[in-house]
């Protein structure tokens, strides 16, 4: 292994000082300032960010308080394994694969808004929960592309009533409509959803083996 050295490098838009190898590459433990603002400290591996590191963001008007929006794993200068990133308007915690949300995630939103489930390129995909902070709705099941898509369940809590079916590209194409704690929620629907079932179900069935039973025979 060859021995690091502590380095200074100066660029047009960079600042390093930490670790670096042989080769004066950022090797090992470094800290480096950007001129847009952001700043890095953590592990670096052949001149890129690798390993665990932590990214600040300069707050506006100001000469020395940074804000951390980044706390996590890299890869080859990049966002990759689990990590933590703080939005300016909301926060996620979960993995990243190649600078993109993917994998198992939670997000919170400033809007209300929650989503617990699997990402991919940055999006909702797969199987997952979102909650609606302003309605206190739900939804769970599947997502393509960030939106809803594929088998899946809405609760209207307001309401009090479950919606059940199939979406495609965020509409609800077929399904069924229930309702559930019907007495418990603070606006409900005027009229009750009717429980649909077979009348005299036990003659029913007996009639339709008893034609089915005729039709083998034919």
């Amino acid at each position: 292994m060859s021995a690091r050295q502590i380095r200074s490098f100066f660029t047009a838009t960079t600042h390093y000082q930490g670790e670096a190898d042989c080769q004066n590459r950022r090797s090992g433990v470094g800290q480096q300032v950007q001129r847009n603002g952001l700043l890095y400290e953590g592990s670096w591996k052949d001149g890129l960010r690798h390993g665990h590191g932590i990214v600040y963001r300069k707050e506006p008007g100001t000469t020395d308080l940074y804000v951390k929006i980044y706390v996590g794993a890299w890869e080859d200068g990049r966002k990759h394994g689990f990590g933590v990133k703080y939005y300016k308007r909301g926060k996620y915690v979960g993995f990243w694969r190649q600078d993109q949300r993917s994998g198992r995630g939670f997000m919170w939103f400033d809007s209300g808004n929650f989503y617990m489930g699997h990402w991919q390129a940055d999006r909702f995909h797969g199987l997952g929960i979102l909650l609606e902070g302003r309605t206190g709705n739900l939804y769970q099941g599947e997502f393509r592309g960030g939106k809803k898509h594929g088998e899946g369940m809405y609760v209207h809590s307001r309401t009090g009533q479950i919606k059940r079916g199939f979406w495609t590209e965020g509409v609800f194409r077929t399904g069924t409509l229930e309702d559930f704690n019907r007495n418990q929620v603070l606006w409900p629907t005027i009229y009750p959803i009717p429980e649909i079932k077979l009348v005299n179900f036990p003659e029913v069935f007996e009639e339709w083996m008893d034609q089915y039973s005729k039709a083998l025979q034919i």
